[in-house]
């Protein structure tokens, strides 16, 4: 894979302007994709990523119409990340207690593991109280909704393990970033 370069001299000329390297990169993708070598084979290959809703999923045939009704769906197609086991979550690397963690939404496991390995990626084992940005973003409030339903699943972890808003700032914290100054 070829390694990425920014174009110094055409930065040079915008005022404000301050080059960026991306030194390393994690991803977990649908097809299977878990580094940069399965993404440029994929890529090159020309392959496509979309399959057939999980069973373990949801009941495609309960939401489906091909009509497109109110409240249905009209595929029965999608991109799944079906590789991806979350009782393999190594919490012995990060701070939180075992009540956070056991409320914590999938999307915020996933993220604090790729991030770890997009480090570890790039060579990197000094990052701790660096001036280094995180941001996140995420689709779906899937956890959150789920959970929403019990009356008794409660409490300060449910803002922490749940919200969106947070992915960043879990990152963050949990690896001692400081962010941009």
């Amino acid at each position: 894979m070829h390694p990425i370069r920014m174009d110094h001299d055409r930065l040079a000329g915008q005022p404000g302007a301050i080059p960026i390297a991306i030194c390393g990169m994690g991803m977990r993708l649908p097809g299977g994709i878990r580094d940069s070598n399965a993404l440029y084979n994929f890529l090159l290959n020309k392959r496509d990523a979309r399959g057939p809703v999980p069973p373990d999923r949801f009941n495609v045939d309960g939401f489906y119409n091909s009509h497109g009704k109110p409240g249905s769906l009209s595929i029965r197609q999608g991109y799944w990340l079906d590789d991806v086991d979350l009782s393999h979550f190594d919490s012995s690397l990060f701070s939180m207690s075992r009540a956070e963690i056991e409320n914590l939404d999938p999307q915020q496991r996933i993220l604090l593991e790729v991030v770890r390995e997009t480090f570890e990626n790039a060579a990197e084992t000094d990052w701790r109280g660096k001036n280094i940005g995180c941001y996140a973003a995420s689709f779906g409030e899937e956890w959150s909704n789920l959970h929403a339903k019990d009356v008794q699943n409660r409490g300060f972890n449910v803002a922490t393990g749940y919200m969106d808003l947070f992915q960043a700032n879990r990152i963050s914290y949990e690896y001692d970033l400081k962010g941009p100054r």
